[in-house]
């Protein structure tokens, strides 16, 4: 077979890209100098404890990756790892050697933290355990966490919880006030620093004083916790002499004489309420669930901009897709101009009437979560939830009551701008109280 000229070009070529291609594998990849010791150095790192560390694991000298461990072994009371340097990474020679891991779990390697020596290591120097620094154990602080929780008891706690929740229940709206609240007095104390500085500085005579003085303080308490405890040992006598006083029962009678024309429309009006909020019971404490997440990310929000006089928000416009909902609100001709700035009464049950499976507004009303069900409506009575209606006057406004006329059970007298007064009359005898108390709720 005859080899033409462009064959044995085609050849020679060839044979040159296999020869670069087999000397970069064997130079870059393979490090085949450096197994060789070209290039590099080898510096020794005592350590009393290297858990974690192990052959090819990375070297670093600020942040740069300038070498690796080639060996790891025990050499008296601790380990001997030897670092294996590329040999234009000038590091100190009295440079620390620390370890550290890549993350809570990940793989460790170990920092080269620069002194202020000009010198640099050399091949076998010895970096001793004064200036190595091993990777704390997460071990012994896991092991001392569990200890910590199994010496909680587990029934007192659970009915510290049981109590929380039953004594919070409900009350998810005064939370948020409190919470409110706490936040408004931590900015004014953070914006009075100095003056609360000050302020502690001289307390401190006081509480010298308190403190000198706490003998008196624990004597005066453990007196009051006797006559408490007398207290609570006598309650039935003291029972029997309030039962027992005519003059402070005419002055109840009078209270409640008092008190009766209002106290049956509160009691029914609070009645109301409280089958409300029992029934989104579950809604509160989703809010109470969702608060602290809200809050800090409203944190994140405003906090790093703060100084500037800005917040940091991520904004995207998106105009009308999809398309905004009309159906179930006013209609074109009957929006007022905006010019009109008379009163009128405000529709509270229009929301987007669209079909629940409609693209638009579909975080609106009508796909509000039904407290009892899976279902979704926009008001109660979607859901099949009906709580009654609060005491009022035929008119639809709140009653106002004349106190002469209700006592006297007068009949076609009217309040303010004619509304007709409606009210229970005064009755005598012993269950009077009774149908004051029970009747609104149904149980007189």
């Amino acid at each position: 077979m005859m080899l033409t000229p462009l064959i044995r070009r085609q050849l020679r070529v060839f044979v040159l890209l296999t020869v670069v291609c087999v000397g970069l594998t064997t130079v870059v990849y393979a490090r085949v100098p450096q197994q060789m010791g070209i290039g590099v150095y080898d510096v020794s790192a005592d350590f009393t404890d290297a858990s974690g560390l192990y052959p090819r694991a990375m070297v670093t000298f600020r942040g740069v990756k300038v070498g690796t461990v080639s060996a790891l072994e025990l050499d008296g009371e601790g380990a001997r790892a030897t670092l294996q340097l590329d040999s234009d990474a000038e590091v100190p020679s009295d440079a620390v050697a620390e370890l550290h891991s890549t993350s809570a779990i990940g793989e460790q390697y170990i920092d080269l933290v620069p002194g202020k020596s000009t010198s640099y290591l050399e091949h076998g120097a010895v970096i001793p355990p004064a200036r190595t620094r091993e990777m704390p154990q997460i071990s012994p602080v896991l092991d001392k966490l569990n200890g910590l929780l199994k010496s909680v008891p587990t029934d007192k706690t659970r009915r510290v919880l049981e109590q929380l929740d039953e004594g919070l229940g409900g009350s998810g709206d005064d939370l948020g006030g409190v919470i409110d609240s706490t936040s408004e007095i931590i900015a004014a104390a953070s914006a009075e620093l100095d003056s609360t500085t000050s302020l502690i500085a001289t307390l401190q005579p006081v509480l010298a004083t308190q403190q000198a003085q706490m003998g008196h303080t624990q004597a005066y308490a453990d007196a009051l916790a006797s006559f408490t405890t007398e207290l609570a040992a006598h309650d039935a006598e003291f029972r029997d002499l309030l039962a027992s006083s005519p003059q402070d029962l005419r002055t109840l009678r009078g209270v409640v004489g008092d008190i009766r024309p209002t106290l049956p429309k509160l009691l029914k009006n609070t009645t109301t309420d409280a089958r409300v909020l029992n029934t989104y019971l579950a809604n509160l404490e989703q809010i109470l669930v969702v608060y602290p997440a809200t809050a800090a990310r409203l944190q994140s929000t405003v906090n790093p901009r703060a100084a500037q006089g800005d917040v940091q928000l991520d904004l995207r416009g998106n105009l009308d897709a999809p398309r905004h909902c009309t159906e179930g609100y006013l209609g074109t001709g009957q929006r007022r101009s905006p010019a009109d700035g008379s009163v009128r009464a405000v529709d509270g049950t229009a929301h987007c009437k669209l079909a629940k499976s409609a693209p638009s507004s579909v975080r609106g009303a009508r796909n509000l979560p039904c407290p009892n069900s899976s279902a979704r409506a926009a008001l109660p009575a979607g859901c099949g939830l009906t709580f009654g209606s609060s005491a009022r006057g035929s008119s639809g406004r709140p009653v106002m009551a004349d106190l002469a006329a209700l006592m006297l059970g007068a009949e076609g007298l009217d309040g303010a701008h004619g509304t007709p007064l409606t009210g229970t009359a005064m009755t005598e005898g012993d269950s009077a109280w009774q149908s004051l108390v029970l009747g609104p709720l149904g149980l007189a």
